[in-house]
């Protein structure tokens, strides 16, 4: 009933929704306020819709699982039925996608966002939250290797979307109810509001201005305050770290962490390359298999990677769990979301108390991390290569911690100083900062999941360094990546500050055809037909600039030929044309060109600009491919 009834509602005339905003302008209400307001509601609204995917998604986990533990009395000798666990939630993905009749497309989850605000006039369908809580909670709870962060974000963006929708806000201001909805989502199921804030303005929507800032902040207080109030919890940080842990940065530790670094951006490009290979794969698998059933596929061959795990790890030291207790899910790190697993890597007992006391336990311990994590990363992409519901936040933290883990147990046999824990904490954020191509967002998400800020000097070099060899080796992230091979270029921030960077001198000039103001008309005429010439800049009898004849106003006058011969250059010149010099920066340009309908403008080397000074014309199309080369970039 509630979903019919917004559907009824976002098809409401839109001329109903402005005489509705005319109303609250005659008021004194704008649409800046406005915002604000909606803000809120949104805040509101995706707490609670936090709060219910997290209960659908605890009862989809308990009760399913402990469902058929129970029945099928698993034990290790059983454990070989665990991919039946995560096949039978992509089987029933099959009804939900029927349900809300959800056509197959490269494009899901962030991406399908971030392609709704750059090509579909950043709208959303109202039944996408819905259609997303129900298949990522069957995804995740089933087992399926996934983190429900980008879910989350998903169906907070419809919120913010369904709302402006209803409230008839213009089109150019609901990318920032958009961002609203996904920021409360994120601050909400990770108990981390300035990391929802970036995660909106850094990953979607690429915008720092104060207009989209405020109400994306407002939005993300309300929903993580909103989120406790109805848990109860108090908003510690997810991964925080024991209170008695101790750490500071050294600068002997630089190289580590750099090293590190390093190996965090190879395991983000794998990441990317192993996802992308399997989606290309299922692609050509279409023609064996119908689509419909590669999430099932994807996710039992996902469940396969737990149970070659089991084989070779059987220890209860390493699951976490008591003996013959392996099927259930809490205790196969490559299952679900990991969490526990990444709660073990994070725990210094864990390093010091069992696994550090003796040199064999300790080295197999170093390799059950890293076959974890290179299994992890095979088990993510094949559920959602396959076509499954979910996001890469919390396998990327759990590829971080693993791997970062593995590195710091290493480290510590160099050196007895070093602490494991700190390198699986630092691995978290620069495995998620290179494949999500955030840095900042990546790093503040940290701090508030560990509540540790003396980790953040070695986390800012490691991040900054996986990015940079994410960026270098595969150029996108994991969520710009889909669009990429869509034809579509997300591109980076580019507006006023970077503009003022940029000098005219690192452009491509054109030859300038000149002129004075004592030559006829004709004779310009006669120079377009031989030399192929087009704009011309006019100077004095003293080589002092004057202004310019654009060739339209060339062509206007070539209408009226019998005046012809009666006109001279500075009949026709436009004076109020103003010239560049090498000085000035793109912003500069920019703004020119906005106020004055011309295709060039003169470039001199010097003020005031003189003929000996004239060094070329700036084209209007070079300074737009210029910008576009920017975006890109």
């Amino acid at each position: 009933m509630a979903l019919r009834f917004v559907q009824r509602v976002a098809k409401m005339p839109a001329i109903w929704r402005l005489r509705a905003l005319q109303a609250l302008a005659r008021w004194g209400v704008r649409e800046e306020t406005l915002l604000i307001i909606l803000a809120v509601l949104i805040g509101l609204s995706a707490g609670a819709s936090v709060w219910v995917f997290e209960r659908v998604l605890h009862l989809i986990d308990q009760g399913f699982f402990l469902f058929f533990t129970q029945k099928l009395h698993a034990t290790t000798t059983h454990f070989w039925l665990l991919p039946l666990f995560p096949a039978l939630g992509g089987l029933a993905l099959i009804l939900v996608r029927r349900a809300f009749r959800m056509e197959y497309s490269r494009l899901h989850g962030i991406s399908a966002i971030l392609y709704a605000l750059i090509r579909r006039a950043s709208t959303l369908r109202p039944t996408m939250g819905l259609e997303t809580l129900f298949a990522s909670t069957l995804t995740i709870g089933t087992g399926g290797s996934a983190g429900p962060e980008a879910p989350i974000a998903v169906i907070g963006s419809s919120v913010g979307s369904t709302i402006g929708r209803l409230a008839g806000i213009s089109r150019r201001n609901t990318p920032t109810l958009i961002g609203c909805g996904a920021a409360a989502g994120i601050s909400a199921i990770f108990s981390a509001p300035i990391a929802g804030v970036l995660f909106a303005m850094e990953v979607m929507l690429r915008d720092f201005s104060v207009r989209t800032f405020t109400p994306i902040v407002i939005s993300s207080v309300i929903s993580t305050v909103m989120f406790q109030t109805i848990t109860g919890e108090s908003g510690s940080g997810l991964f925080a770290s024991p209170a008695d842990l101790s750490y500071h940065f050294t600068f002997h530790e630089m190289p580590y962490y750099l090293i590190l670094g390093i190996l965090c951006g190879g395991l983000a490009v794998g990441f990317t390359r192993i996802l992308e290979a399997v989606e290309k794969s299922f692609d050509r698998l279409n023609k064996i298999l119908p689509r419909a059933l590669h999430p099932a596929l994807g996710a039992a061959l996902s469940g396969a990677c737990g149970v070659i795990l089991i084989l070779l790890f059987s220890h209860d030291a390493y699951l976490g769990g008591p003996s013959g207790q392996f099927a259930a899910k809490s205790y196969v790190p490559v299952f679900a979301t990991g969490y526990p697993t990444i709660h073990r890597a994070l725990d210094p007992q864990w390093y010091t108390g069992k696994l550090l006391a003796t040199g064999d336990l300790g080295m197999l311990s170093m390799t059950f991390l890293a076959t974890v994590c290179l299994l992890k990363v095979l088990a993510t992409s094949l559920t959602l290569g396959s076509g499954g519901s979910g996001g890469v936040f919390a396998p990327s933290l759990f590829i971080g911690a693993t791997g970062g883990g593995a590195v710091g147990m290493i480290v510590h046999r160099f050196n007895p100083a070093a602490d494991p824990t700190s390198y699986a904490l630092v691995g978290m954020g620069a495995v998620l900062a290179a494949a999500i191509q955030a840095p900042l967002m990546a790093i503040m998400l940290l701090f508030e999941l560990t509540r540790n800020y003396q980790i953040m000097l070695p986390a800012m070099l490691a991040a900054v360094t996986a990015t940079l060899i994410q960026q270098v080796i595969v150029k996108d992230g994991l969520y710009t990546l889909p669009l990429c091979h869509e034809g579509i270029r997300v591109g980076a921030p580019v507006g006023v500050s970077h503009l003022r960077r940029v000098g005219i001198d690192s452009q491509m000039l054109k030859s300038p055809c000149i002129a004075t103001a004592n030559d006829p008309i004709a004779a310009l005429i006669e120079r377009l037909q031989q030399d192929n010439a087009t704009d011309f800049i006019v100077f004095d009898t003293s080589a002092r600039y004057l202004g310019m004849v654009p060739l339209d106003d060339v062509k206007d006058a070539m209408l009226a030929p019998e005046s012809i011969p009666l006109l001279l250059t500075g009949d026709i010149l436009r004076s109020d044309v103003p010239p560049l010099t090498v000085a000035d920066t793109l912003e500069t340009a920019f703004e020119s060109f906005s106020r004055y309908e011309v295709d060039c403008l003169p470039v001199f080397s010097a003020s005031p600009g003189t003929a000996d000074t004239l060094l070329g014309l700036l084209m209007r199309s070079d300074l737009m491919r210029r910008y576009h080369a920017e975006l890109s970039e």
